[in-house]
This record gives structure tokens, C-alpha cells and sequence, in this order.
């Protein structure tokens, strides 16, 4: 019995470790073209490729929707400088993009 509870709990502890992060739409799209004209869907999956890639390297990976957008726009380029792997401006904007169409409104 002590040997079954040990893996359901480390399963546990692994599920509520995690983000589920979301398949981007459509409508994602159109909601973000309206801020960055010319959006594309693959624009915003680079964007979020990007931000888990370069984010996730010194934090655990932030639900866009955890910040404003005023907040990503502040928050990106200090994080983009701060960032050991030299986040160049078109991955820095490719993350901004994908967090602020995301983000809470």
C-alpha cells in the first residue's frame, strides 16, 4: 500500500507544479492585430515558443494572463536585458507580442 501512495503523490506534487498552457486561436490573433498589425498565428506560436525557451530558464514558466499588458510592456525589455542568453530585439518583441495578446485584459 506504501509503495502506491508514494507515486500518486509525487504525481500530485508534479500536477500542481505545472502551467497548461492553451493552443492559440484564431481569435487570439485578431484580438492581438488590433494592438500589432500584421499578426499572424505563427507570429504568436514563435511568441510563446520564445517566451517558454528564454522565460523558463530563470523562472518557472508565467501564465500570460498573470500580468497586464502595461505590465508585460515593462516587464519584457528588463527581462530581455537581464537575460544571461542575450535575448536579441526580434525574439524580445516576438515575446512581448505573445504576452500582451494574452495577457489580462
Amino acid at each position: 500500500m506504501k509503495k502506491m501512495i508514494i507515486p500518486f503523490f509525487l504525481l500530485g506534487l508534479v500536477a500542481c507544479g505545472t502551467t497548461k498552457v492553451v493552443s492559440l486561436t484564431q481569435a487570439d490573433v485578431d484580438r492581438g492585430a488590433q494592438k500589432f498589425a500584421g499578426l499572424t498565428l505563427e507570429d504568436l506560436n514563435q511568441g510563446k515558443m520564445d517566451a517558454e525557451k528564454y522565460c523558463s530558464k530563470c523562472h518557472g514558466y508565467k501564465k500570460p494572463t498573470a500580468r497586464t499588458e502595461a505590465q508585460w510592456k515593462e516587464i519584457v525589455p528588463r527581462m530581455a536585458k537581464k537575460n544571461g542568453s542575450g535575448i536579441d530585439a526580434k525574439t524580445e518583441k516576438s515575446i512581448l507580442m505573445y504576452l500582451v495578446t494574452m495577457s489580462a485584459q
